[in-house]
């Protein structure tokens, strides 16, 4: 999902609403959502060049992801969640 996506989702909601993050499909709980980071904050550029056609953000090192990539942080588990939710989530 991009940034532009989530927007568009979160503009059609209460924007009192309180945000979590449901987490875990198999065994599903509601948790806090501690903050968002930005990658550039948190890693430091690779030198390096990612081999031509490199795609694996698996085996990648940091530095050759995008430094714009985006995360929404867990914070503390709250309670159990439902398995439902992901039936019902909004996706673009």
């Amino acid at each position: 999902m991009k940034v532009h996506e989530l927007i568009e989702i979160l503009e059609e909601l209460d924007p009192d609403a309180s945000v979590y993050v449901m987490s875990q499909q198999s065994w599903p709980f509601e948790v806090a959502i501690h903050g968002v980071a930005v990658r550039e904050e948190f890693t430091e550029a690779d030198d390096e060049e990612p081999p031509a056609g490199e795609h694996d953000r698996w085996g990648a090192s940091d530095g050759a992801l995008p430094s714009s990539d985006v995360f929404i942080v867990e914070g503390g588990q709250l309670r159990y969640g439902s398995k439902d939710a992901w039936d019902a989530a909004r996706r673009r």
